[in-house]
């Protein structure tokens, strides 16, 4: 293992498309939503060109892991992943965030064992309607997630990480809160987003997940407006292509991509 450093429904069936229950002692830090300086999804011709640079800096490394695999992408957060993914995995089924519900549980309609990867893009950090259910929800799906993933299966998921630029931009000026008070969720156009430190996401795994390898996404690119400025935009495009897999840069992206392995 390479070192790691320190969309409405109620909950309920899960439609699809072919193609631990504990909660932590620390609450969740709610912060509102005025305090934001923007909200947290951007569509703008930057933001989308952003969104296109995560896509590329993500999808590479689930590729390494879906190629010829029996496939599942638990919340659809980047069409433009799956759609790279679906012919070349050995099978792609496809389940929206939306069909997953802003509920505390969340269940899969899969057997055990189902999937040899699972990968999950922009959906983690959505669940829930509030600080504690999203925190159950979380957990939740990282169990469903353990059990429709077979022994060896290689699962790859992303949360928005406090510890970044990005982090501090979107209002989170007291990291040292989110470390000790819990995870940070606020509200944004997409319901909820909740950022979480590496730790706290390994405290959260069931005990047959096991981490094998972290890739931090962002770790330059704070800012969308910034790709749009020729010479700056291709300098920091480069950076997080080099800094995604660097164990001294990675821990500091916007997102972590945490790999993660079925023990049993």
């Amino acid at each position: 293992m390479a070192a790691v450093s320190g969309s409405t429904k109620p909950s309920g069936d899960v439609t699809t498309r072919d193609g631990n229950d504990g909660r932590s002692d620390a609450p969740a830090l709610i912060l509102d939503p005025s305090a934001l300086p923007r909200a947290l999804h951007d569509t703008s011709a930057s933001g989308l060109a952003l969104e296109a640079l995560c896509d590329r800096l993500a999808g590479e490394i689930i590729l390494r892991h879906a190629v010829g695999r029996s496939t599942l992408d638990l919340g659809h957060g980047s069409p433009r992943v799956a759609q790279w993914v679906r012919p070349r995995a050995s099978s792609l089924t496809v389940v929206d965030a939306v069909d997953l519900g802003r509920g505390a549980a969340i269940r899969l309609p899969w057997r055990d064992d189902s999937f040899e990867c699972v990968y999950s893009l922009r959906t983690l950090p959505h669940l829930g309607h509030d600080g504690p259910s999203s925190d159950a929800a979380a957990r939740s799906i990282l169990v469903e997630l353990s059990r429709v993933l077979k022994p060896g299966g290689v699962a790859v998921c992303q949360i928005d990480n406090p510890r970044s630029l990005w982090g501090a931009y979107h209002g989170i000026r007291h990291p040292k809160n989110v470390i000790e008070r819990g995870p940070l969720v606020v509200e944004s156009e997409r319901g909820v987003t909740r950022f979480d430190t590496l730790p706290r996401l390994l405290e959260m795994l069931p005990t047959s997940l096991a981490p094998s390898d972290l890739h931090g996404l962002r770790v330059f690119t704070a800012w969308p407006r910034v790709l749009a400025m020729p010479i700056l935009g291709r300098m920091l495009s480069r950076l997080d292509w080099f800094a995604r897999d660097r164990a001294m840069l990675r821990g500091f992206g916007a997102h972590l991509l945490v790999v993660l392995r079925r023990t049993r």
